[in-house]
């Protein structure tokens, strides 16, 4: 069982997406871009709230968004990292991602949790039932940064990343796409290999 965060007094605790989109709006949020282009809904944010992949807090009178991500690198034989290339929204709408498999973790979720989660997950439709995870405990690597999401405009957002390297066993050699049953249809999902980072190389 994920054991609760200590509790945040400046924390959002809403019990509704309109709560929430007001708390937003005290805290210098537009949520008016919310749900047009790529942005995200606020209905989309209470529900990632909700299931404890973010925290929402007040930092200088400012909404800050903090969200622990595990960034995982998965190596194939050739030394290669697994990219994210593109997502089709089952809307029809694309977007290009270029990054490693990514999973944002649940509140207090140790990493080596969220990484088999990740796997299943993002991966799991192009894997042999049999697969295995194996990861370079040596390879973890803690790191945080503050930038504006793609996702939600406006929302200032402190990422905690949690990077580690693993090697998946069944996983195809080249391009090849998942899919993922998301409200609405399915989440088409393309991934490439790629030659890691001079300074991430083994």
């Amino acid at each position: 069982m994920v054991s609760q965060a200590p509790a945040r007094t400046n924390c959002f605790s809403g019990a509704s997406a309109a709560e929430l989109q007001s708390w937003l709006e005290q805290g210098g949020v537009d949520t008016n871009v919310y749900g047009k282009g790529m942005a995200k809904t606020v209905d989309d944010l209470f529900d990632e709230v909700s299931k404890q992949e973010s925290i929402l807090e007040f930092e200088g009178g400012k909404a800050l968004r903090i969200v622990n991500v595990l960034s995982l690198h998965i190596l194939n034989s050739r030394g290669q990292i697994l990219f994210e290339d593109e997502q089709v929204l089952p809307d029809g709408r694309s977007r290009r991602r270029n990054v490693p498999v990514s999973e944002k973790m649940v509140v207090n979720e140790p990493w080596h949790v969220a990484l088999h989660r990740a796997v299943a997950e993002e991966l799991s439709s192009a894997l042999p039932p049999d697969y295995e995870v194996t990861y370079y405990k040596d390879s973890y690597f803690l790191r945080t940064e503050y930038s504006s999401s793609m996702s939600y405009p406006g929302l200032l957002t402190k990422y905690v990343f949690h990077r580690v390297k693993a090697h998946v066993t069944g996983i195809p050699d080249g391009p090849f796409s998942t899919t993922e049953e998301r409200p609405g249809g399915q989440l088409l999902t393309r991934w490439i290999w790629k030659a890691p980072p001079a300074q991430e190389a083994f």
